[in-house]
């Protein structure tokens, strides 16, 4: 992917979520994906994974829509 592709996905990224619905849905996404939640030790390997999983897509579209 070069870099004006890049850039227009970022572009999309923003216009998606730099809304007030937009902000709603990395609420819900932040919430869902247990963000700023302990995991604890209960959670088994694969139950740790896919958490770890969803954290990471959170992080990423959070890391895309800033503006730094």
């Amino acid at each position: 992917m070069g870099e004006k592709e890049i850039l227009n996905l970022v572009g999309s990224y923003r216009s998606v979520f730099h809304n007030s619905d937009g902000e709603k849905v990395i609420a819900d996404l932040r919430d869902f994906c247990a963000i700023d939640k302990q995991a604890g030790s209960a959670l088994s390997h694969s139950e740790a994974s896919y958490r770890n999983g969803m954290q990471d897509m959170f992080r990423y579209i959070e890391a895309i829509c800033s503006n730094d």
